[in-house]
């Protein structure tokens, strides 16, 4: 079943939790300063699958369609070559390893959707190095090609800051013919790090990329600041709401420039961010869920177990 079809067709659609955050909290590995935990696909392969597998395992169980992605968000052509896998092939490689868990899953593999993840060039809770129009085509389109050669379900424009970049991304994406998703970095004021309205950046992404982001997202934001940004006057009664639809949801309530200078790794209440949740499908209609950092298995067994629920009392 296509990534469009499932998309259209579920009420829940979940996604992976954090992974990164896991890898240093959990297992203490060791990032590369270039391309931070992709080149583990080779060094600590069993990690990362054991992290892929417990996500995977809870849509199985709660038979809900589950959205994994490509440990790549900092992986391009600059990245790579500043990295010991500079002779590797990893977004190939990463493609492959997901593909490997997929097929072991036997009736339920179709409902495990493999995203090819990107990411901004520079800092996603800064804004920083930000690219333009033209310059962010041509540096992403460098790993869609890539992408567009291996087996994926969809392409994820992960925590983007910029209206910018984003339309550059979009337009790379789009080339592919590969579904893609486009999820920004939003403030509680209800704008992207550059000042852009969440509802203006999708309309001059609808207006300038054809074909356009199957839907949009945010990452890496708490719930509670997902709908007070919603509810901006900037963003309410918006009908351009009705494309954005999904968020991995932050554990901590802080500010994206307060989560870039802080060291310790924030958690909040995994119970009042499930009911947070569940407003948001029920009132701003959200489809995707899944956790950023500061979330792990037994929050989205929690959102999956709550989720399912509400959806068989409907």
């Amino acid at each position: 079943m296509s990534f469009e079809k499932i998309f259209r067709e579920s009420k829940v659609i979940l996604t992976e939790g954090a992974i990164v955050e896991r890898l240093k909290s959990e297992f203490h590995a060791e990032m590369d300063g270039s391309i931070n935990h992709a080149g583990l696909i080779y060094t600590k392969p069993e990690i990362l699958e054991l992290l892929y597998r417990q996500y995977i395992t809870i849509g199985q169980q709660h038979q809900l369609p589950i959205m994994v992605m490509t440990p790549t968000r900092k992986v391009n052509f600059e990245s790579m070559n500043q990295s010991p896998f500079r002779n590797k092939e990893i977004i190939a490689d990463s493609c492959a390893f997901l593909n490997k868990i997929k097929e072991s899953y036997g009736e339920y593999s179709p409902s495990i959707l493999i995203g090819g993840l990107l990411g901004c060039k520079g800092d996603a809770y800064s804004g920083e190095k930000v690219l333009g129009i033209e310059a962010s085509y041509t540096f992403h389109q460098q790993q869609t090609v890539q992408f567009q050669k291996e087996k994926i379900d969809f392409l994820f424009a992960g925590i983007m800051p910029e209206i910018n970049e984003a339309i550059g991304m979009a337009r790379a994406m789009a080339e592919t013919n590969i579904p893609y998703i486009i999820s920004f970095m939003l403030k509680k004021d209800g704008c992207l790090i550059d000042g852009t309205p969440l509802s203006e950046a999708i309309k001059i992404i609808d207006d300038q990329v054809e074909p356009k982001p199957i839907v949009y997202m945010a990452n890496c934001i708490h719930p509670t600041n997902l709908i007070e940004a919603l509810n901006n006057d900037k963003n309410k009664n918006s009908t351009l709401l009705n494309r954005f639809s999904g968020i991995q949801a932050n554990a901590s309530m802080l500010s994206p420039e307060e989560l870039n200078h802080c060291n310790i790794l924030q958690q909040g209440d995994f119970k009042m961010m499930t009911e947070e949740m569940c407003f948001l499908q029920h009132h701003f209609d959200f489809k995707i869920f899944g956790g950023c950092c500061g979330t792990n298995d037994e929050f989205i067994e929690m959102i999956a177990r709550k989720l399912k629920r509400n959806e068989h009392d409907n």
